[in-house]
């Protein structure tokens, strides 16, 4: 009985926030639900996520994270299910102490669902832009939850997979990597700022998203030859793999520069049948694709390495998150310009390090990410 008044109070909650805009219902009923509010010119607009904490979790030590994007007309508790449980997604992360939220789509009245849309309109709402409502995303966990700035990635399937190469575009400086399930690219006009490392499993079967493309959407190869001219990769630097006796063909590109680099798992066969538009989960070579996918991530192929340990090795900045002031401490030449810009770019302050201390004031700055840059390194900072 209290279970179903539970339900009925979300459902009103839902009508009354959204007004005709509808959401999951069966959300309220995890016990990692979130909530993300806003405050806008139109009312208050609530989003939603499920949070995965691992069950090692230290507040001491901080946590990789990792978003994980539902398809076209899926529910975060759905697929947190789906995905984070009975495709044992959750059970990778608590061996290594990852943290995994499942945010959800919201509904939109045009295609009566829910879903992703990519692109960044520019609108600071968390209903009518996704790229800005990830950004939240992100700023709302770090606030609660001790995050490893320099290891947040994005994994989404299908439209969920769509959505995470737009964030790449738009936001690349955030992400330490994208993985990609039965998923292309929509994004028309991408923008992106900075080398991202992307590791994609397509089928062959595929009759949503072919692999070979159609009228509506690009081939898998387009779309892997974007990223290689986008992330300065060597076509030639190519090589392949056959794995399960034929049944996946691995593509791998690599960088010669930055350890930046591009994956490509062509599935021609899963369980016995051509590889679907599917959350792939049969082992290859011994190892599912979730730990591959992960293994991808954490084993240095990104841009960001050797950047963070150049940075860290030269200069200290605490705290961060931050309120209104944090101080660098430098252990090199003095007489560097720090600068900060948002997460499009734009430059918001800067200022000279001057001394081996310095304190910087950024209480004019609203709570959100930003991008701190010392002598064209850049770390991202969190003002809460």
């Amino acid at each position: 009985m209290l279970k179903a008044i539970n339900l009925l109070l979300f459902i009103v909650m839902v009508i009354t926030v959204f007004g005709q805009t509808q959401t999951c219902p069966q959300n309220v009923n995890h016990p990692g639900l979130k909530s993300i509010v806003q405050e806008s010119s139109t009312g208050t607009i609530m989003r939603e996520y499920v949070l995965n904490v691992p069950t090692g979790y230290d507040e001491e030590v901080a946590s990789p994270l990792v978003l994980n994007l539902h398809g076209f007309g899926d529910c975060a508790s759905d697929f947190s299910e789906t995905v984070g449980s009975f495709y044992a997604f959750d059970e990778l992360a608590n061996q290594e102490n990852i943290l995994v939220a499942y945010p959800q789509g919201a509904y939109r009245p045009d295609k009566e669902d829910t879903y992703w849309e990519p692109g960044d309109n520019g609108e600071m709402d968390i209903f009518e832009n996704d790229i800005y409502f990830f950004e939240q995303l992100i700023l709302a966990i770090s606030e609660s939850h001790n995050v490893d700035l320099d290891r947040i990635y994005a994994i989404g399937y299908s439209n969920g997979g769509m959505m995470c190469y737009s964030l790449a575009c738009n936001r690349g400086n955030l992400f330490a990597g994208i993985g990609i399930m039965s998923g292309t690219m929509l994004e028309e006009n991408c923008q992106a700022q900075s080398a991202v490392p992307v590791i994609t499993f397509h089928g062959i079967g595929d009759e949503v998203l072919p692999f070979d493309g159609n009228e509506y959407y690009q081939s898998v190869s387009d779309v892997i030859s974007f990223w290689l001219d986008q992330n300065g990769i060597d076509a030639n630097s190519l090589s392949s793999a056959e794995l399960n006796d034929g049944k996946v063909i691995k593509d791998e590109y690599n960088a010669d520069v930055d350890n930046s680099c591009i994956h490509l798992y062509t599935v021609n066969e899963e369980y016995d049948q051509p590889g679907d538009h599917v959350w792939f989960s049969e082992d290859i070579e011994g190892i599912s694709p979730n730990r591959i996918i992960w293994n991808f991530f954490s084993d240095n192929c990104s841009p960001l390495s050797s950047i963070n340990e150049n940075l860290n090795s030269h200069w200290q900045i605490t705290p961060n998150p931050v309120e209104n002031q944090f101080v660098i401490e430098s252990t090199s030449e003095l007489g560097q310009v720090y600068k900060i810009f948002d997460t499009q770019g734009r430059l918001l302050l800067e200022g000279i390090i001057n001394s081996k201390s310095i304190t910087v004031d950024i209480a004019s700055l609203k709570s959100n990410i930003y991008l701190l840059e010392i002598d064209g390194v850049v770390k991202k900072l969190i003002k809460i």
